[in-house]
């Protein structure tokens, strides 16, 4: 009877090390893949996104001129509008947290030079590339943002230095 009792604390001792070591390598396989996806998204916003903000004062003067009577033209207006937007670039992005949709969308945060913060959404993998195409919200004012974020007409292909991503290791 005790050979039996031994022979089962030891089978479950053994099983519970494997089913831990299982579960500790898929944790470390998630971990890295978690931050494979930060690497690859700031590079991304990197080379397909600048950050610009426009002067309060112009933009209100412009908007008078425009909503008065025999003011400047719609084109004109628009015109003036680009006209007045101050371009920044990215220069680090600092990772903050995940958290997961009722869709099992995986939602990134992150915060772009220390003053935008932003979301963005993976629930697709490309097939052709099999990395994971990001939604994020460009040219929308948020609460608390000081700069819009404006998507590159022609991306560039260059590499973020690592030194400029903060990581998260955080669990989801």
């Amino acid at each position: 009877m005790k050979k039996r009792f031994w022979l089962g604390v030891l089978v479950v001792i053994i099983l519970g090390g494997i089913g831990g070591k299982m579960h500790m390598d898929k944790r470390e396989e998630d971990l890295q893949e978690l931050l494979e996806i930060q690497k690859d998204l700031a590079n991304y916003m990197y080379n397909n996104y600048r950050l610009y903000k426009r002067d309060p004062k112009k933009q209100e003067e412009i908007v008078e001129e425009y909503q008065k009577e025999g003011g400047i033209t719609t084109e004109e207006y628009l015109e003036r509008m680009l006209s007045i937007r101050e371009y920044t670039d990215i220069e680090k992005i600092e990772f903050t947290g995940y958290t997961v949709s009722p869709m099992n969308f995986l939602k990134v945060h992150f915060l772009i030079n220390d003053s935008n913060k932003q979301i963005a959404t993976l629930g697709v993998k490309s097939a052709e590339t099999d990395k994971w195409i990001y939604d994020i919200d460009s040219d929308k004012s948020k609460p608390g943002n000081k700069y819009y974020l404006e998507e590159l007409e022609y991306p560039n292909r260059n590499q973020l230095s690592e030194i400029k991503i903060v990581f998260y290791n955080g669990g989801i």
